[in-house]
């Protein structure tokens, strides 16, 4: 059977992304409203979940792996004491001005998974609160999803300019998640 996948960006989509852009520390994770119970309603209903973040820097003196690791595994923890856990983690650690292709909206973290796995991407979605996360969803032939929590960072000012495929935005967890599985 066909999977149904929600690829998710981290920071600003599951976690609120702070102004400095970096959640290295216990206190920065803060998660969105309704996010938990959301994920674990979609998961219910059968789909399950792909991280791919962009991380800027990840490895080096910017962001140390041992600054980055304990926020990542306590968010993790707290999600999988709710039953919700991802079947992969995706995480590019070059800079934009690298134009790497494994960063998004490059594709290189998603095709190895269109290889490994079964995936509906008629059913799926990549769900995200940047201009990156939708031109990621266009670039390999799924659709997007924009979730914007006003207490986060607002790295894209806009989001009025979304690139195809057509985007559904919203500004909560509860109704991005009613409308997805009202699609089925």
């Amino acid at each position: 059977m066909k999977k149904k996948i929600l690829f998710l960006d981290r920071d600003g989509t599951i976690i609120r992304e702070p102004h400095d852009f970096q959640i290295d520390t216990l206190e920065k994770v803060s998660f969105l409203p309704y996010v938990i119970t959301s994920l674990a309603q979609l998961v219910q209903a059968g789909y399950e979940l792909v991280m791919v973040t962009n991380q800027d820097g990840l490895g080096t003196p910017v962001l140390p792996w041992e600054h980055f690791n304990p926020p990542q595994q306590f968010m993790l923890d707290i999600l999988a004491g709710e039953g919700i856990s991802f079947l992969e983690i995706c995480i590019d650690e070059h800079y934009a001005h690298e134009d790497h292709p494994n960063r998004k909206p490059g594709t290189g973290m998603i095709l190895p998974l269109l290889q490994k796995y079964d995936i509906d991407l008629g059913a799926s979605y990549v769900v995200g609160d940047r201009k990156t996360d939708a031109k990621l969803a266009e670039n390999f032939g799924c659709a997007s999803l924009t979730i914007k929590d006003a207490l986060s960072n607002d790295g894209d000012a806009t989001l009025t300019d979304m690139p195809a495929p057509p985007t559904v935005h919203f500004t909560n967890w509860q109704d991005l998640a009613r409308w997805v599985l009202a699609q089925k």
